[in-house]
């Protein structure tokens, strides 16, 4: 009889296991479906309940990219975290979780997880690996040494959901908002795309990529209400904040419209066919009221985004973001200047400041300076505002704005409506919703520097210092870097640095600790000999106690795997 009850139990919790394995796996399927077609407020909901069921790596990674692709950083950084930790993890979820720890201001733990995924992923460039660790260390230092701004959250424009975009026309302050749907959820107010079914056009109210309304244009005049602009798009989806000629009779702006030829294409994890519609260009023209939008003539919807318009006080150029083919990364800046019979001619590629992250929301002021958003250079997480100057037609080299202009959340959409006064947007923490616009004032200006010399007018690149296998003497190699610091320490005579030494794991630990600092002093004495006052200059010797790889005692490893944990790193540690 025992046997008889222990099999009864057996085959019951067999199928109860079974059951809910399929329970997870169909609620899975579904959350991958609306994952697919960006409805993350529905997947997460679905990816919640699968994880419940059965904790998967899958079903983790997708929630932690949900809650990034709204903004939710806090939980984006708790799902990354448990995603990365989790068996078999890609090593990229390191990556992500290292971001979203800079999203969070956590810069020293955001560090660790770069400098472990850098280990991890041996394609990675040195350059993107010291952009990441750069950005995190100047953000420390930015944020003890504020710039001369004072930044204010205009609440009066503001609401619970998403506004951005602020400009001037006449006396009325415009911009876009998605404020008209009840309910606040973390969100990407300002992507390049829309995927909706095909079996249906989208629901007309909800935007299912965050939960809120589609985006309108709103204004507000002085101390009235703020209230919706009245034009006539022809669509029911997204209309974006505009930019305005000089007279206040033609603005450009952004809309979003499902073509009539649209193309609906099978995608995996979608029961019906889904079509991307891509943000596109369109400019009205104010008589008595706005005209119905013209679009932009370089506009391809099933191709490609464009966005961010932003036509200059003269109305000969307009500069626009997109993802065009041939660009440089993800999102580009790109400039059409007007052209004989008033036509816009190709749009110029501004390749001295695209990275391969994303530029967005091009601007120019009055004295012709240049500003953007990018989060593929130096900056302290998310989009970053940056300035560069315009000589003769050419950008200058950008400049990262600083602390508080910068947040480690997204910072864009900067927006000079006088000498020294405008308006930004932020999702950064302390909002009343998602993005929120906020008005600056500039006072007396303040020189902004790098806790690298990367930005002390010249562009040197310093890198890693190598040894040989047991030795401490400065290879040629490793002089030609130094020579670098060395003229850096010349040009800065306030700029004291510490040098770090390491060695690989190979030998005693006691004597390895000796070859560091011997190592160190020797980089040390070449750069005293060369006319640099010791004072400025430390030496530390670390031995095996910092590896970058996994080769620690004991590990089977290349030469060239060894090669890499012998170096000698600086750190400037005074301005």
């Amino acid at each position: 009889m025992k046997k008889i009850q222990s099999s009864i139990i057996l085959c019951f919790v067999t199928l109860l296991t079974l059951q809910t394995t399929v329970n997870a796996q169909y609620v899975l399927t579904e959350a991958d479906q609306q994952y697919t077609l960006y409805n993350y407020n529905k997947a997460i909901d679905l990816y919640q309940r699968a994880y419940q069921k059965k904790a998967t790596l899958h079903a983790a990674e997708r929630l932690a990219a949900c809650y990034e692709n709204q903004q939710n950083y806090i939980e984006a950084e708790r799902w990354f975290a448990t995603a990365s930790a989790m068996p078999n993890s890609n090593p990229v979820n390191t990556l992500y979780y290292a971001q979203a720890l800079q999203s969070n201001a956590k810069y020293a733990e955001a560090k660790l997880q770069y400098s472990k995924y850098s280990a991890q992923n041996k394609e990675l460039t040195e350059q993107q690996k010291n952009i990441w660790l750069r950005s995190c260390d100047s953000a420390i230092h930015w944020m003890k040494n504020p710039t001369e701004i004072t930044i204010n959250n205009e609440k009066h424009l503001n609401s619970a959901q998403s506004d951005w975009g602020a400009t001037k026309n006449d006396n009325n302050v415009v911009f876009a908002s998605d404020r008209n749907i009840v309910g606040k959820n973390k969100q990407t107010a300002h992507r390049p795309f829309l995927k909706f079914d095909g079996a249906k056009t989208p629901n007309r109210n909800v935007y299912g990529w965050t939960g809120n309304g589609y985006f309108r244009q709103y204004s507000q005049n002085g101390s009235d209400s703020v209230k919706i602009v009245s034009i006539k798009t022809g669509t029911a989806y997204h209309v974006g904040p505009p930019s305005f000629t000089t007279d206040g009779k033609t603005m450009y702006f952004t809309l979003t419209k499902i073509p009539e030829d649209a193309v609906y294409e099978k995608v995996k994890g979608a029961k019906d066919k889904v079509a991307t519609v891509n943000v596109q260009i369109y400019s009205s023209t104010n008589g008595t009221e706005w005209s119905s939008p013209t679009p932009f003539k370089y506009n391809h919807a099933k191709e490609f985004s464009l966005g961010d318009p932003f036509v200059t006080a003269d109305g000969k150029r307009l500069y626009f973001s997109s993802d065009m083919p041939g660009g440089k990364g993800g999102m580009d800046l790109y400039v059409c200047e007007k052209i004989a019979g008033g036509d816009w001619g190709l749009p110029v590629n501004l390749k001295e400041i695209n990275t391969e992250g994303n530029e967005r929301s091009p601007a120019v002021d009055e004295a012709g300076n240049f500003y953007f958003s990018s989060d593929g250079s130096v900056g302290m997480g998310g989009l970053d505002i940056y300035s560069a100057t315009i000589v003769a037609g050419k950008i200058g080299e950008p400049k990262n704005l600083g602390y508080p202009t910068n947040s480690p959340q997204d910072d864009f959409a900067f927006n000079k409506i006088t000498k020294d006064a405008g308006y930004l947007s932020s999702n950064r923490t302390g909002g009343l919703g998602d993005d929120d616009i906020y008005s600056f004032t500039l006072t007396t200006p303040k020189k902004i520097s790098y806790i690298d010399p990367v930005l002390l007018n010249k562009e040197i690149r310093i890198e890693n210092i190598y040894y040989d296998f047991d030795k401490w003497n400065i290879r040629p190699d490793a002089a030609l870097e130094l020579d670098k610091l060395v003229q850096i320490l010349k040009e800065n005579p306030t700029i004291w640095i510490v040098l770090g030494s390491h060695t690989d794991s190979r030998g005693d630990d006691a004597y390895n600790q000796r070859l560091s600092q011997n190592r160190a002093n020797s980089a040390v004495e070449y750069i005293i000999n060369r006319g640099i006052d010791k004072n400025r200059i430390t030496a530390k010797g670390y031995g095996e106690t910092r590896l970058l790889n996994r080769c620690s005692n004991g590990v089977k490893c290349s030469i060239a795997e060894h090669q890499l944990n012998r170096r000698t790193e600086f750190t400037i540690v005074k301005q």
